[in-house]
């Protein structure tokens, strides 16, 4: 979910007796901001001095007419979400970031803060929101593009200089940049891989015994598969040239996918990126989004 887009590791449920209320509404002021930088400083593993977005630059992007929202959970803040537009001048909002605590997952907070940032669009004029997301993580990925049915626009090479917080470790920042179709968000289906290959796709990338990437054929025809990682934030710290393999092979691959006019047309259940020959390319923005 801009810089980056997170969400946490699976936490235990205790405590939870049943479905949670969700409530999102718009922070305002300096300790709406403080709260939100000290969030986000808390789910990316940095010091408030290091948090994704520092705190007075979220209480300038509140006070100069931004979206930033949060969610809450039994009255205590869960999760945030940070963008900027210059509606009613752009037809898009880059959301910069969107954060949520460990002990909220599961809770649907992620899904309630995108839903109430594109109502927020939808209000000012704005038809569509733009983030980043790191391509090689499966669940943003999933997220991204099945719950939320958001199209990919473009790869980014290294498009933010290096983060050495807990969740980047320093590792290359290619994105992919996404965008959701305000007036026409809609979940999609994640897909089989099986059927997916009967159709006639050719696995390109996938995910070796020893969590490397592994290459296969490249076929000059049809739509190819380009695996991910299992979970590469905790393969970052155990084994740092597998992780580094990863993003200079995805990134071979992709490109090269691009450059023989494929375009990401679904994302499988095993966390495989289909990408399929595109008769008509669309432009490619260079705006930015909110996946550190």
């Amino acid at each position: 979910m801009g810089r980056r887009e997170r969400g946490a590791p699976r936490p235990s449920r205790a405590g939870h007796a049943g479905p949670m209320h969700v409530d999102v509404k718009e922070l305002d002021g300096p300790d709406d901001a403080e709260a939100a930088t000290s969030l986000l400083a808390a789910v990316w593993g940095t010091p408030y001095e290091s948090a994704p977005i520092p705190g007075d630059v979220v209480a300038a992007i509140s006070a100069w007419g931004g979206s930033l929202l949060g969610a809450y959970v039994d009255g205590t803040l869960v999760g945030v979400a940070v963008g900027i537009a210059a509606a009613p001048h752009s037809d898009t909002l880059a959301s910069l970031v969107t954060g949520v605590l460990p002990t909220a997952k599961g809770l649907g907070v992620g899904r309630a803060l995108k839903e109430a940032q594109r109502r927020w669009a939808a209000d000012r004029g704005v038809t569509g929101i733009e983030w980043t997301f790191d391509p090689l993580v499966r669940r943003n990925a999933h997220f991204n593009l099945v719950r939320l049915g958001a199209d990919v626009v473009s790869y980014h090479v290294e498009h933010y200089p290096p983060i050495p917080d807990a969740i980047n470790g320093g590792d290359p920042t290619d994105r992919l940049l996404a965008r959701w179709d305000v007036r026409a968000a809609t979940s999609r289906v994640a897909l089989d891989p099986g059927a997916v290959l009967d159709a006639g796709a050719a696995t390109v990338l996938d995910e070796g015994d020893d969590r490397r990437p592994r290459l296969h054929e490249r076929p000059a025809s049809g739509p190819w598969l380009l695996g991910t990682p299992a979970d590469v934030e905790t393969l970052r710290p155990a084994d740092p040239a597998a992780a580094l393999a990863w993003r200079e092979t995805f990134r071979e691959m992709f490109l090269d996918a691009i450059d023989t006019g494929r375009r990401v047309t679904g994302f499988t259940t095993t966390g495989a990126y289909v990408l399929t020959p595109d008769p008509t390319p669309r432009p490619t923005s260079d705006a930015t989004g909110d996946a550190r």
